[in-house]
């Protein structure tokens, strides 16, 4: 166990000294974590959720169980650049070229069909930084097959909890029993060159893009379909160092 705990907690402290978090905040957030994961075990065993149940089962004392239980854990929410250039992608209507500004189909209108409140200029200026979209005269053309947020900045964080939070969650619910199982699967070698390293990226980078674009296509059309509860994110990683592990 302490090895998955070196493993999620080495990359995550190295994000949280860089943004500036301190240790006592950390240690804070992970207390609320802890409570949280007890009352859902105590809940689904059918178990009588008491402070001192939850003490005994965290190591925590009681003072921090009754400040701690009740907080509502900021709920993840879909970035609006992101879903712009999804629904930019899969709205039939919707050239890869558009005009600025106008009926649809323009960028104002898709702007204004994700989120009202953020002005289609504000968001129109933070994908072309990005270099998602460029802009020529009166017009903006969609470069990017998705939206990918400049480095160290509150967008790639917010992507970064997501993404890895639902990864980690998957990976926890298989370990857990449950069934059936999330898809989850990595290949590894080592005594790799760098050349080949190289090479081998590219076919993933390649082939992990054709699949993610087809499933965002279908994904679309059958959001448009029905009015379902269920979302599912997917996704791939390649990961490189020098080692023998």
């Amino acid at each position: 166990m302490l090895n998955l705990l070196d493993a999620l907690l080495a990359p995550t402290a190295r994000v949280l000294v860089a943004r500036g978090v301190v240790f006592p905040e950390f240690v804070e957030r992970m207390k609320s974590h802890y409570i949280a994961a007890a009352q859902a075990q105590a809940d689904s065993e059918g178990t009588k959720i008491t402070d001192s149940r939850l003490s005994v089962m965290t190591g925590l004392q009681r003072r921090d169980i009754s400040r701690l239980k009740d907080l509502k854990l900021k709920e993840k929410r879909v970035h609006h650049l992101a879903r712009l250039v999804a629904l930019w992608q899969t709205e039939a209507d919707y050239p890869e070229t558009i005009a600025k500004s106008g009926p649809a189909p323009s960028f104002e209108a898709l702007a204004q069909i994700v989120h009202r409140d953020v002005h289609p200029r504000t968001m129109l200026d933070a994908l072309e930084a990005a270099d998602t979209v460029s802009i020529k005269g009166d017009t903006v053309t969609l470069e990017a097959t998705s939206y990918q947020p400049l480095a160290g900045t509150d967008d790639q964080i917010a992507y970064l909890a997501r993404n890895v939070g639902d990864h980690a969650t998957a990976a926890t619910e298989n370990v857990l029993g449950r069934d059936p199982r999330h898809f989850e699967r990595a290949v590894h070698y080592t005594k790799l060159t760098p050349e080949h390293i190289a090479e081998l990226e590219t076919d993933f980078a390649q082939a992990e893009m054709e699949i993610l674009e087809k499933i965002s296509r279908k994904a679309a059309k059958m959001k448009n379909d029905g009015s379902g509860t269920q979302r599912f994110r997917a996704g791939g990683y390649f990961y490189t160092t020098r080692g023998d592990t």
